[in-house]
Parts: structure tokens; C-alpha cells; sequence
């Protein structure tokens, strides 16, 4: 690292204390629940470089929770009486062990226990239950928020909307990580403010100390909120446990859940969203795409990548977690096509992570469209799925963020989300937001871009 300050966007608050340098957590009593300092803006953005600044990543001795658990804590905090959270997670971890506790999850998990025994908040997970959460995982998610009344946890298997058998490719999970908030307590005007949450990352020790995240806060956008709680209820369906007893492999899952907004129709045996994009509230210039996505279609990625004028918006960056062999060819001649048309296009992976993130075959398509300049890895993990689409000089323009990889699963097959903020296509206010949002990002992969290397 450089040792550039990276800072959250100012809505978002959190105490370090000055000696130990820790991040104050949600006090144990659960006497308080700290939230936002002020009324966030339409979006906010946060790294957890700040706890890799001064801490290093990987300090297994560090118990302390990080900075980044906190701020997703304080969101949690701002649910107002009676409403409701819905997450939709890959993964999470709970307790832990005594030498190794999931104390950065545990701050969350408080701050749920918070707001639902004193106000009255529900809150549900629709998770995916294979391999990823063995049987000893679950056992600790059931001990600390099932049988202590905290929240409703639902699994899905070979991803939610995939009707197949486990032997039958294509293969899926559920990789998502979003949480919406029905209504918060930021505002008293006698309006209803509800928030979602994106993060590259899952609610898990692991991912806030070993990669590299970013985590995205869209207050107060009703129609983006209605569609990840459709989304949600969608999901669950799918686990079977929805009131009414509707059957997602039959097609009968949408006809009688009442509240649930289907756009989905079924194509080799998985439900895919018929709606390629979907534009939010007036104003806002948001857009989110979700998939498993038709077959039909240009992924949502290339679709971004070709819809842009080099002459406008002439600097590309990305940072990514994974390309796989089976989108490189794809992606690489897209972005090779727009470094021809005059674009400034940089692309970063993690050469490291807990899959393999950059395989040989993958090099080789770089070197065989001569792009391992344009495309290089990180000298640390990294865990994002960020793409901005900008003039060299400013922050206006497009930023992509979410969940899903540069591969066939994530873009085909599994249940994830990329969400689009333009801010040419916002209002002056909003737009004034998306460009400070922009700029935060591109803050970061500034930073990430110090000791770039070679894939390999």
C-alpha cells in the first residue's frame, strides 16, 4: 500500500479510539445502536483500506472489529420501528472459535439483535446452502441467529432459480450480497426512506481481512428497493419455504405469492430475467440487471463496453476479481477493441484468491490479443467487481459495481446483481452524488494500481 488516505463518504461515521486504534463496536449491553452521523446522500461508497492501512491485512492476532463491519453496523442501526431487512448473501459466518472469533460479523449480528427486540424489526436471509457453509458453519448460524429469534435463514442449492438436478450443468449458486432496509429513522418527515445495500464482499471475517472491498449505499430510491425485495421474495420462493406453498420448478411460484413481481421466464431449466435492464426512480440515472440472464443477450458487461464513445468517455478501469477462460476471448476483444478506438483502458485482477482468479489459458488469450499491458493483477487480493466509464479529466460518466465476475457463471447461470449510476442520465443533485461516488472508486483503484504486475 502507499499509504494514500482513502476516505468514506462523510455520511458514514465510525469512532476509532485513539489508543488502541480499534474500531468502537455496537456496545455488548446493546444499550445503544450508533447509526449515521447525518441524512445520507442518494449514494454513498467505502473501502476497507483503512483497516489494511494501519492494521495489514491478514493480522489473524487482530480480534478487534474493523472499521468496514462497523459502517455496515451503523446502516443496520438506521432501520426504523417495525420495518424490515432483507439479505440476500452467498455466504456468512457466525461465533467462530474462541482463538479465531467472527467478530467482524459479530458487530453486525448486535446490531440486528438491536433492532429487532426494540423495534420490532423482521429480518430474513436467503442464502446459498452448498459448499460453500458446511454442516459445522450452519450449526453456528442456526445457534447465533436462528434460535435467538435474530433473523428467518432460508438455503438454496445449485442457486436459487435453477430447477435442475446437481448433475445437470450448467451449474449455479446463489453468489449474492445485498440488504435492504424498508424505512430508516434518518429522516422524520412522514415520507418512507428505504436504503439497499451492495457489497463485493459477504458478511465473514474472511472477506473483510483478505480482499480488497467495496460496499455501496443507495438511500432512498423506492422503485431499486422494490426490485431487490422482489428479488428477495423471488429467491426464497425457490427454497420452498414461501407461504403458500408455490412450486418454482412447476412455474407456478409467482401466481399465488401476492406481493412477489415476477420478470422471470424459464430457459433451459433455470429462471432467467426477462428484463435485461431496469431503470429506477425518475432522476435517479440507476439501473440494476440481474441474473441468471437469457442466452440471447449480450452480458451486461459487453453491453457497456460497446455502448461506448471513445471520443466522450475515453478512460475505461476495472477492477475484478475473476475472468474466466470462458469470457476472456469475449472481454478482452471488447476492451481491446476500444483501446483501438482511442480509449484509455486499464483492467486489474487478483492474481490470488480462494478460486483461481487468473488461469493459464486465461493468460494466453491476453497475450494473444497483446493485452497484458491493458491487463494487469494486483499485488494484494482483491474481491471487487468495479468498472467506471469516464472522460479522462472528470467523474462523470457510468460506474458499475455488485456482484458478479467476468464469467460465464456469474453472468448466465447464478443469482447475482451489477448495478449502473450515470449521472449524466440524474438530476442536478443526484448527479452531483453519482460523480462523488465515481470519484471515491476511482480513488481506489488509483490505489490499487500502485505495484501492479503481470498476470500469470
Amino acid at each position: 500500500m502507499t499509504g494514500l488516505s482513502i476516505s468514506p463518504a462523510s455520511a458514514i461515521s465510525f469512532t476509532i479510539d485513539g489508543t488502541t486504534e480499534e474500531a468502537q463496536a455496537v456496545p455488548q449491553d446493546l444499550s445503544a445502536c450508533p447509526t449515521l452521523t447525518s441524512t445520507p446522500r442518494a449514494f454513498e461508497a467505502w473501502f476497507n483500506t483503512d483497516d489494511m492501512e494501519y492494521r495489514g491485512y491478514l493480522d489473524a492476532n487482530n480480534q478487534s472489529p474493523w472499521s468496514y463491519a462497523n459502517k455496515m453496523a451503523q446502516v443496520i442501526c438506521g432501520a426504523k420501528q417495525g420495518s424490515s431487512i432483507m439479505i440476500g448473501m452467498y455466504f456468512i459466518r457466525a461465533i467462530g472459535t474462541t482463538a479465531r472469533p467472527e467478530s467482524d460479523a459479530e458487530i453486525i449480528w448486535r446490531a440486528m439483535d438491536y433492532v429487532r427486540s426494540k423495534r420490532g424489526v423482521s429480518i430474513g436471509f436467503v442464502m446459498d446452502g452448498g459448499s460453500i457453509t458446511p454442516s459445522s458453519a450452519k450449526s453456528n448460524i442456526y445457534k447465533r441467529l436462528v434460535d435467538s429469534g435474530i433473523a428467518k435463514v432460508y438455503w438454496c442449492y445449485n442457486g436459487c432459480f435453477n430447477t435442475n438436478s446437481k448433475s445437470v450443468f450448467p451449474y449455479a449458486i446463489n453468489h449474492e450480497k445485498f440488504l435492504t432496509i424498508s424505512d430508516t429513522i434518518w429522516q422524520n418527515d412522514g415520507k418512507t426512506h428505504p436504503v439497499v445495500f451492495s457489497s463485493s464482499g459477504q458478511f465473514a471475517r474472511s472477506q473483510v481481512r483478505t480482499y480488497w472491498q467495496e460496499a455501496s449505499l443507495i438511500y432512498g430510491d423506492q422503485k431499486l428497493y422494490d426490485y431487490f425485495v422482489s428479488r428477495y421474495k423471488n429467491m426464497r420462493v425457490c427454497t420452498g419455504s414461501y407461504s403458500g406453498g408455490s412450486d418454482c420448478k412447476a412455474g407456478s411460484a409467482w401466481s399465488g405469492s401476492g406481493d412477489v413481481v415476477p420478470t422471470l421466464r424459464k430457459a433451459r431449466g433455470i429462471w432467467v430475467d426477462s428484463l435485461y435492464r431496469h431503470g429506477t426512480d425518475s432522476g435517479r440515472g440507476t439501473f440494476v440487471s440481474f441474473s441468471p440472464q437469457p442466452q440471447g443477450v449480450d452480458d451486461y458487461y459487453t453491453a457497456q463496453f460497446n455502448d461506448v464513445d471513445c471520443a466522450v468517455d475515453s478512460k475505461i478501469r476495472v477492477a475484478m476479481y475473476r475472468l474466466t477462460i470462458t469470457r476472456a476471448t469475449i472481454f478482452v476483444k471488447a476492451l481491446a477493441s476500444l483501446k483501438n478506438r482511442g480509449c484509455d483502458v486499464k483492467i486489474l485482477l487478483s492474481q490470488k484468491g480462494g478460486a483461481q482468479t487468473v488461469s493459464k489459458d486465461v493468460v494466453k488469450v491476453l497475450k494473444k490479443y497483446n493485452a497484458t499491458t491493458m491487463v494487469r493483477c494486483t499485488r494484494i487480493p482483491i474481491h471487487t467487481k468495479m468498472i467506471l466509464i469516464t472522460p479522462s479529466t472528470s467523474s462523470a460518466g457510468r460506474a458499475l459495481f455488485g456482484t458478479a465476475n467476468m464469467t460465464t457463471s456469474g453472468l448466465r447461470y447464478s443469482e447475482e446483481h451489477v448495478i449502473t449510476v450515470d449521472s449524466r442520465r440524474a438530476d442536478a443533485a443526484t448527479s452531483a452524488d453519482i460523480e462523488r461516488v465515481i470519484a471515491v472508486y476511482q480513488a481506489g483503484w488509483n490505489e490499487l494500481n500502485q505495484g501492479n504486475r503481470a498476470c500469470h
